[in-house]
């Protein structure tokens, strides 16, 4: 655990206090813009086909970036928007530490990071949209021969939820995820490009307390033996199956 961020970790953020590391030296993990290189992620990826006995290559890549994706946008949007604290995210500040399993397990950071001036939404996550996510889904999408769209998804998926959750923490007050939902719900950025983290789900109501949760694109993991639908699974066939349960 970096010591400045202990106090996210408590509330809905317990789980995460090990999930951000400072590098050390000498260096035990992977360097992240050595890991995201297309020929280094492809090979991993080819040893992830077969250690999970499929051919799937585009859903378990879109699986393995959901991993990805969970691990530490928690903690680092927590930090930005609960201690206005800009971590340094760029690849190649950053080093990941795999599990036994090879799914993600830790970022390692090469400092805990700098107080964060009065900036507007899209400066303040300007590191991690692109510096870190935008060359991730470039190679997520070249190695998996898929559309950004569906990496960027999943990363506003994450986005989308863990928003929700620091709404909930004890260090949060009314404000305090304003900028997030600013970026969730703008179609451009400042400069006129699409904003990929636009509008990741949708709420449906259903007629009961609470709405039911969409994604806007399948993650397609349930192409994966044993693994099925996502629970904001949007496809006709996984409603379709909930229903007939």
């Amino acid at each position: 655990m970096i010591p400045s961020l202990a106090p996210l970790f408590t509330g809905p953020l317990a789980a995460f206090e090990e999930k951000l590391q400072l590098r050390s030296h000498p260096q035990t993990d992977l360097s992240a813009d050595l890991f995201f290189q297309p020929e280094t992620f492809s090979a991993f990826v080819d040893e992830l086909l077969a250690r999970y006995k499929t051919d799937e290559r585009l859903a378990l890549v879109s699986l393995w970036s959901k991993w990805y994706f969970s691990t530490f946008l928690a903690p680092v949007m927590a930090a930005n928007l609960l201690l206005q604290r800009d971590l340094p995210l760029a690849l190649d500040d950053v080093g990941l530490e795999l599990g036994d399993d090879a799914r993600p397990h830790a970022l390692h950071l090469r400092d805990a990071g700098q107080p964060l001036p009065e900036c507007s939404a899209f400066e303040r996550f300007r590191t991690l949209i692109e510096q870190h996510l935008e060359p991730v889904i470039d190679t997520l999408a070249s190695v998996s021969r898929a559309s950004p769209r569906l990496f960027w998804s999943n990363a506003g998926n994450t986005f989308e939820f863990v928003t929700t959750r620091i709404d909930l923490h004890p260090l949060a007050n009314s404000d305090s995820t304003l900028p997030a939902w600013e970026i969730l719900s703008a179609r451009l950025r400042p400069d006129g490009r699409r904003n990929p983290l636009f509008a990741p789900v949708r709420y449906h109501d259903i007629g009961e307390d609470e709405p039911q949760r969409l994604r806007r694109i399948c993650c397609i993991r349930y192409r994966l033996p044993g693994v099925g639908y996502c629970s904001s699974c949007p496809l006709d066939e996984c409603k379709r199956q909930d229903q007939d349960a």
